[in-house]
């Protein structure tokens, strides 16, 4: 059988990325040495941090450079989303209505893409 294990993000400062992850957006820690740190997004998937490998990968931000985008459920999108802002992440746009709830576009400190998500009960 196959399944997705991990997601790897590059990044400048893999110490940095860490904290934002687990400290601010709360993903459990798995494992961590100087040069990759692995935080559970689901029982079984982590995302992957690991100093950067391919600089021009990293030459543009937000939208502009592609690849997936991380989907991160909340209790509440307005809390998390000033949360997420006094520690460096950039907001993408206004709260848009979803199938189920609201979510809103933010960049990462590393420019990353990612997604709040609040899904109604």
């Amino acid at each position: 059988m196959n399944e997705l294990t991990w997601v790897t993000l590059q990044v400048p400062d893999v110490e940095q990325s860490r904290r934002f992850w687990r400290d601010v957006i709360g993903l459990p820690e798995r494992s961590a040495t100087p040069t990759w740190v692995e935080l559970e997004l689901r029982a079984g998937v982590h995302l992957a941090l690991h100093p950067v490998f391919h600089p021009p990968a990293l030459e543009r931000r937000g939208y502009d450079r592609g690849g997936p985008v991380l989907g991160i459920r909340v209790q509440s999108l307005e809390e998390m989303g000033a949360l997420v802002e006094r520690n460096g992440a950039r907001s993408l746009g206004a709260a848009q209505d979803i199938p189920g709830g609201r979510s809103r576009d933010f960049e990462d400190p590393d420019g990353y893409l990612f997604e709040l998500v609040e899904l109604r009960a």
